[in-house]
């Protein structure tokens, strides 16, 4: 069951009218039966939509993408990482969780295991852009982040699942 997080504005951070979504423990049953853990839920992702894959960490300062949504699936260890910006919310993330986070979401790693390792992917095989919070045109910035489309199908079920329940637009 997905939960989801709806994060302000936070100048310079845009973040974003579609809430943040947390999968708790999706990927479990693939990592138990993975030999290769990080090859594997890049394939998934791909497998959903969610390509350009990468096998890392998350940052440890604040950033987000402004052309395109973001999912991170936990490979192994535990992370606290700072969602919206400064002064915002952390959520702990572990092996087998996945998050969604839409184009403009500010996030930063402010601590993990020795062990922790995401994967990251990107709907319509977009490849992301590195935005800091110094953009000279925020409103520029923060309107190419709002006019992301939703993507046609979820990271973790594909074609149901909580993207068409919570970012679907009518």
């Amino acid at each position: 069951m997905a939960e989801v997080f709806w994060l302000k504005e936070n100048p310079p951070f845009p973040n974003h009218p579609l809430p943040v979504i947390y999968y708790p423990q999706a990927l479990k049953e693939l990592l138990e039966n993975s030999s290769n853990g990080g090859e594997d839920v890049k394939a998934f992702f791909k497998e959903n939509g969610y390509s350009n894959g990468w096998i890392n960490g998350i940052h440890d300062y604040h950033h987000y993408h402004s052309n395109t949504h973001e999912v991170l699936g936990c490979v192994s260890g535990t992370a606290v990482v700072q969602l919206g910006g400064p002064h915002s919310d952390e959520v702990t993330v572990t092996k087998g969780d996945v998050i969604l986070l839409p184009a403009g979401v500010a996030h930063k790693r402010i601590s993990a295991s020795e062990d922790f390792s995401v994967v990251g992917a990107y709907p319509n095989d977009l490849s992301p852009d590195m935005q800091l919070g110094d953009a000279v045109d925020y409103e520029r910035v923060q309107k190419r982040s709002y006019d992301v489309p939703v993507p046609d199908t979820d990271p973790v079920s594909k074609k149901s699942g909580a993207v068409k329940e919570y970012w679907a637009m009518e």
